[in-house]
């Protein structure tokens, strides 16, 4: 009977000790949650746009969120302006802050600017290899200056809700059916991280972006590998050239919504260059319609409403050519794309291929599209929707400025 009795006692005993090792430890718990500043509660919350632990103090994604809008307010961006490129990866890009994000949906992209490929990131000759903020930061800066001392010039003493639209313009380049589908989602998270991170209290600095995006003016990105090319090398222009050999008598094979201009089915109404279909051209050589430098190639989408691999021609003469629309995936790039990055070609020289008709339909492929204007095309993006006279009819400046 002792023995039983002992064993009763001992587990009363065990089981008192175990219940009060939950109670105290419950109360610990408490008391950790109440002396944090802020606690964990959701200041900004996923319906203001943000979507997500980013908008939660003391979270991996808060800080991260944090350390981006900082990188690049030390580089001179204003509070809003900050707030902006914040608003695009907490809106939409990278909702959750993961530094090296694969591409949401699926894809090739990666990191909190889907650089597209990641190896665009990786690649880069300013690219440490990690990850962190402040270096992807760094390579976005490298690889597109003439983007970035464009978005920090037009956005000067606007709103983040203003600045978040025009990252997504300037930089991102989504469809059209993405941006119309998430720009109130980067707006309102541009507007959340404004006042999560006090933007209001900080101001730009011409001086330090000036130093970090000098490569726009000046080219001083020596290594020029991947996006962007000295401008002092860029082409000399000249006359310009029809993009097909087979177009004869300046009479080329497009009607109806392939034409520059009004459009009734696009958005905003308008079309923004000229599509050469493969119908009439399937299978010929893209020619380049005037002189210039090539100096960047890159990527945006895989479907008929994005811009697939683009390229961008600058001339000495002002003009910007782009190239798009007749390769969406890495394999159909390596077939079709026929020059890199800083190239110089003279009109008439082979920019790529246009597939023969129906023999690339996944990711499906039927025309060139084919873009001028006297802005820097990453900058003229920005009014693809707009006949605001950014964009330039190209079959006007061909039949106007052909040899005689």
């Amino acid at each position: 009977m002792k023995k039983k009795k002992y064993w009763i006692i001992g587990g009363v005993a065990a089981g008192l000790l175990l219940l009060l090792s939950i109670v105290m430890a419950m109360m610990m718990m408490l008391s950790n949650k109440s002396c944090k500043t802020g606690g964990t509660a959701d200041i900004g919350g996923g319906s203001t746009g943000g979507g997500g632990a980013w908008t939660q103090v003391g979270t991996e994604a808060y800080k991260n969120a944090e350390a981006t809008f900082k990188s690049w307010t030390e580089k001179g961006m204003s509070g809003a302006q900050a707030a902006g490129i914040v608003g695009n990866i907490g809106g939409a890009e990278d909702t959750g802050f993961v530094l090296n994000q694969a591409e949401i949906g699926g894809g090739t992209g990666g990191g909190l600017y889907q650089f597209t490929p990641a190896s665009k990131y990786l690649n880069d000759p300013k690219s440490d290899k990690s990850w962190s903020v402040e270096n992807q930061r760094d390579v976005v800066i490298d690889l597109e200056p003439a983007t970035v001392k464009q978005f920090f010039a037009d956005t000067k003493g606007g709103s983040p809700e203003d600045a978040a639209t025009a990252w997504m313009n300037y930089y991102e380049r989504p469809s059209a059916a993405a941006r119309a589908n998430t720009n109130s989602a980067r707006r309102a998270a541009a507007r959340t991280a404004y006042e999560l991170f006090g933007g209001a209290n900080i101001s730009g600095s011409d001086s330090i972006l000036g130093g970090a995006a000098a490569t726009a003016d000046g080219g001083s990105n020596a290594q020029n590998d991947e996006n962007q090319c000295n401008s002092s090398s860029t082409g000399a222009g000249g006359d310009w050239g029809w993009p097909f050999a087979s177009i004869k008598n300046n009479n080329p094979a497009i009607s109806g919504e392939q034409l520059f201009g009004h459009s009734t089915t696009r958005t905003g109404n308008f079309h923004d260059g000229v599509d050469f279909g493969d119908a009439a051209y399937g299978g010929q050589e893209i020619k380049a319609i005037h002189g210039g430098t090539v100096y960047k190639i890159s990527h945006s989408g895989t479907t008929q409403d994005s811009l697939g691999y683009y390229i961008c021609v600058k001339s000495d003469d002002g003009y910007y050519e782009v190239y798009q629309e007749f390769a969406f995936s890495d394999s159909q790039a390596s077939k079709y794309i026929k020059v890199k990055e800083g190239d110089t070609v003279k009109t008439g020289d082979t920019i790529g291929t246009l597939p023969k008709s129906g023999s690339e339909t996944s990711p499906l492929v039927n025309h060139v599209h084919i873009g001028v204007s006297k802005k820097e095309i990453s900058a003229a993006e920005s009014s693809a929707f707009r006949n605001d006279g950014t964009w330039l009819d190209p079959v006007q400046l061909i039949k106007d400025g052909q040899s005689k």
